[in-house]
C-alpha cells in the first residue's frame, strides 16, 4: 500500500512535551527560512513534510521512499507495481515557485527518484495508463495562476515524459475537479482521475453550472460524456478492475451523500446511512433562478424556501460563497446550513457571481486582481432579484458568507445600507496585511497589483478602507486557529467599528478550530455557530413587539 505521511518532529511529540513539563521547560522555538511554513488545518511544518511511504499489508512494516524539505503527494502505482509516481516541487526555492510542480518516479522497493519531463504548471492525480505507456494528470500550464482562476484540465504525456502534453479537456472550457461547495464535505477531496481498463477512455469529475458529475472522454479526443445521473453531485468515484462497474458517492439537496454503483443495468443506491434522518426531516429543493445585472448580464443562482411556507412577506438571507474559485450547487448539492435557515422561515438566495467556477474560464478570471468589481455587480443583481420576490420583505434582508464570501459581505456593507444586518465569517478585511500573514503569502504583483512595500492597490480593494461607511449591524465570526484568513483580519474590522460605536459583535472560536470550521470543526462549536447566526438574524429581521 502506498500513502503519504508526515512524521512529527521529535521535539513536537507528546512524549517530548511531557518531558518538558516535568522539567519546567518552555516549548521549543520555531525557526522559519521559507514563506510557506504552515498550512491551515495542518499547522506548522517545523521542517517536516509529507513523504511517500509504502507498507506491506501482510506485516504492517512501512518505509519512506522520499525525504527532504519538500512535501510529496498523490502517489500512484505503475501497472506492474514496480514504480510509484508522485508530485513534488523539489527546488531549493520551492516556496517561491509554488506552481512549478514536477512528476517523479521512484522504485517501490526504494531508490533514487527520477524527474519526468512535463510542461510547467500545477499538477495533481497522476495515473499510469493500463499498459504503462502514458501518464494522465490533472493540472494546467499557466504558472502565473496562483488563485485557481484557470480551469483544471486533463493532460496526457508519454510515460517517459515530454516538453508538451496533450490537453484533453481545454477546448471544452470545462472545470475538471470537485468545485461544488457544501458544508458536508471539502472541495477537491475525491478521486480526480481514472483510466478505463482498456486504456481508451479517462474518467474524471467536471464541475459545471452548480453541478459536479462524472464524465468519460476518449483519449483520442471528442466530447466528454456524462456518466453519473443528473440532479446529484459527485463526491468521489472508483472503477472496478474489469471496468464493468463504477462506484459513486452521490448526494443532492434533499439527501446527504450515499454510496451508489453504476453498471450495465443502471445506477442504484447501495447505502442508506441517513435513512432515519430522511424519514424525520423535510428538505427543500432550491428553485433555479437567473437574475439580470446592471451591466446587461445575468447571474445564475437559486432560491430556497421553507417546506410548506405560506405566502406573505418573509425575511431573506443572501448567501455568498467562498473561494472565490468555487461554485454553489442547487438541487444537486446537500447544504445543511442553507436548509436549516430555510426551515427557520428565511428565504435563502444564493448564486455564482463572476469569479465562480463552472461557467467557463473567462467567468472565473473576470475578477482577477479586482475583487469588489464585477462580482459586486452580480451580487447586487441577486439582491435585486431577491427583493422583488413576492414573498420577500425587502426591508428585512441580510447578507452573509464565509472566507471570500466574508470579504464580499464586508465589502457590501461598506458600499450599501440596503441590508438590515450582515454576518461575515472567516473574512478578509485588509488585503495588505492578509498578503503577508496567511498560510500562503501572496507573491508581489501577481494575482493582485501591489506589494507589502507598495500597498496602495491592495488597500483600495480592502473592506477595511471603507469601514467609516459601515452602518449595517455586523456579526463577525472567526477562529483563533484559522491560518488561511488569520484572526487579525477580524480583529481589525471589529476594532474599527467598535471605535465608531457601531453595532458589531465578534465571536472568536478557539485555536483547535481552523478556516473550515463550518464544514469540519468540532460538532458542538458548529452547532454554537449556527445558533449564534440565527440569533443575530432573528434580532434584526424578526423584530418583536
Amino acid at each position: 500500500m502506498a500513502f503519504t505521511f508526515r512524521r512529527t518532529p521529535e521535539e513536537r511529540t507528546e512524549k517530548a512535551a511531557e518531558e518538558r513539563k516535568k522539567k519546567g521547560l518552555s516549548n521549543p522555538v520555531r525557526v522559519h527560512g521559507r514563506v510557506f511554513y504552515r498550512l491551515d488545518g495542518a499547522g506548522y511544518h517545523d521542517g517536516a513534510y509529507r513523504q511517500v511511504w509504502v507498507a506491506d499489508t501482510a506485516t504492517g512494516e512501512a518505509e519512506a521512499l522520499t525525504d527532504g524539505p519538500w512535501p510529496c503527494g498523490a502517489p500512484a502505482w505503475s501497472p506492474d507495481g514496480a514504480t510509484l509516481l508522485f508530485v513534488a516541487n523539489r527546488r531549493d526555492d520551492a516556496d517561491l515557485t509554488g506552481t512549478l510542480d514536477d512528476l517523479w518516479a521512484v522504485p517501490a522497493t526504494g531508490g533514487e527518484a527520477v524527474r519526468i519531463e512535463a510542461p510547467p504548471g500545477p499538477k495533481s492525480a497522476p495515473a499510469y495508463s493500463p499498459d504503462g505507456g502514458r501518464i494522465a494528470y490533472v493540472g494546467h500550464t499557466d504558472v502565473d495562476d496562483t488563485w485557481g482562476g484557470r480551469n483544471e484540465r486533463v493532460l496526457i504525456l508519454p510515460a517517459g515524459g515530454a516538453a508538451e502534453a496533450l490537453d484533453l479537456t481545454g477546448a471544452a472550457d470545462l472545470a475538471v475537479g470537485y468545485a461544488t461547495l457544501s458544508d458536508m464535505h471539502e472541495t477537491g477531496g475525491g478521486r480526480p482521475l481514472a483510466w478505463s481498463p482498456d486504456g481508451r477512455d479517462l474518467l474524471f469529475p467536471v464541475s459545471e453550472r452548480g453541478e459536479t458529475y462524472l464524465a468519460r472522454m476518449g483519449v483520442a479526443g471528442g466530447k466528454p460524456a456524462r456518466v453519473s445521473p443528473g440532479g446529484r453531485a459527485l463526491g468521489s468515484f472508483s472503477v472496478s478492475a474489469d471496468g464493468s462497474r463504477i462506484g459513486l458517492q452521490l448526494g443532492s439537496a434533499v439527501e446527504p451523500h450515499e454510496a451508489w454503483v453504476s453498471d450495465g443495468s443502471g445506477c442504484r443506491k447501495l447505502s442508506h446511512t441517513n435513512g432515519d434522518l430522511m424519514a424525520d426531516v423535510a428538505f427543500a429543493i432550491p428553485e433555479e433562478v437567473t437574475a439580470p445585472t446592471s451591466d446587461g448580464g445575468f447571474v445564475h443562482g437559486w432560491a430556497l424556501r421553507q417546506v410548506g411556507a405560506e405566502a406573505g412577506a418573509a425575511p431573506c438571507v443572501l448567501y455568498v460563497h467562498g473561494g472565490p474559485a468555487g461554485q454553489y450547487g442547487g438541487a444537486s448539492t446537500p447544504f445543511h446550513e442553507l436548509q436549516w435557515l430555510a426551515a427557520q422561515g428565511y428565504v435563502v438566495v444564493f448564486g455564482n457571481p463572476r469569479g465562480s467556477k463552472g461557467y467557463g474560464e473567462a467567468h472565473t478570471m473576470a475578477i482577477q486582481g479586482e475583487w469588489g468589481g464585477k462580482d459586486w455587480v452580480d451580487i447586487q443583481g441577486l439582491a435585486d432579484y431577491a427583493a422583488a420576490l413576492p414573498e420577500v420583505d425587502p426591508a428585512r434582508m441580510a447578507i452573509m458568507g464565509g472566507s471570500y464570501g466574508g470579504y464580499m459581505t464586508a465589502w457590501a456593507v461598506g458600499h450599501t445600507t440596503r441590508f438590515a444586518c450582515a454576518i461575515a465569517d472567516r473574512l478578509v478585511a485588509n488585503l495588505h496585511s492578509m498578503s503577508g500573514t496567511c498560510d500562503f503569502p501572496w507573491e508581489p504583483d501577481k494575482e493582485f497589483p501591489g506589494t507589502a512595500w507598495n500597498p496602495a492597490a491592495l488597500w483600495r480593494l480592502s473592506p477595511l478602507a471603507t469601514a467609516d461607511r459601515i452602518e449595517t449591524p455586523l456579526l463577525i465570526i472567526h477562529s483563533d486557529g484559522d491560518l488561511r484568513c488569520p484572526i487579525e483580519q477580524a480583529e481589525q474590522l471589529f476594532a474599527a467599528l467598535r471605535w465608531r460605536r457601531k453595532t458589531v459583535q465578534m465571536v472568536r472560536y478557539p485555536a483547535e478550530t481552523s478556516h473550515g470550521m463550518s464544514r469540519n470543526g468540532p460538532p458542538d462549536l458548529r452547532l454554537d455557530r449556527l445558533r449564534r447566526n440565527l440569533a443575530w438574524l432573528d434580532r434584526f429581521l424578526k423584530p418583536r413587539a
